[in-house]
């Protein structure tokens, strides 16, 4: 697998890339995680959301992410690894990347303003658990930021319907990888 095109910038997060990580057969692919925001509490969602006034923003939203991510299922105390969408460093679009929580981390503020977002507290990234049953994912809203949870992706509504329209290959260009077959393998996995 590539390099990611963020790799540099993942430590300020409090994040290190895992070498050797090979991606099993059938995860989400970060294409279509990307419809996740739009999935209603009914698909099994549960958000997090702040008003981007909140005078005590940067703490609250790093500590919702992490009870989210505990609390959900995308890693434990004694095994901090998971997997981060990242856009590779030969721009093949998102691909999953393994990375490991280090004791040290920022994730909604130096993060959010490097490879997770695109300010402090301005996040927009989508991480998945190393088994592909949770899916986390935080956005930046007009006068809010949000982190959800979603757990068994696969039974999402919105979700399949997104990768049912991908693996049709509406949105597959002649100059760019496709993206419907990554989409078929994930559907018929599951």
């Amino acid at each position: 697998m590539k390099p990611p095109a963020a790799v540099d910038s993942l430590a300020a997060a409090g994040l290190s890339l895992v070498d050797g990580w090979t991606e099993p057969e059938g995860l989400v692919p970060p294409v279509v995680t990307g419809q996740a925001a739009s999935c209603p509490a009914s698909d099994g969602r549960v958000e997090a959301m702040l008003d981007v006034l909140e005078p005590q923003l940067h703490e609250r939203a790093n500590a919702d992410w992490y009870r989210l991510a505990v609390e959900g299922g995308l890693f434990s105390e004694t095994d901090r690894r998971f997997l981060l969408a990242l856009d590779t460093a030969d721009d093949d679009g998102l691909q999953w990347y393994c990375v490991e929580l280090q004791p040290e981390w920022d994730i909604m503020g130096a993060g959010a303003a490097g490879p997770l977002g695109s300010a402090p507290c301005r996040p927009e990234f989508r991480m998945l658990s190393l088994d592909g049953n949770v899916l986390l994912f935080a956005t930046t809203w007009e006068h809010a930021i949000s982190t959800s949870v979603l757990k068994a992706p696969h039974r999402s509504r919105v979700l399949r319907e997104w990768a049912e329209d991908l693996a049709a290959g509406f949105l597959d260009y002649p100059d760019e990888p496709p993206l419907s077959p990554a989409a078929r393998r994930w559907l018929d996995a599951h």
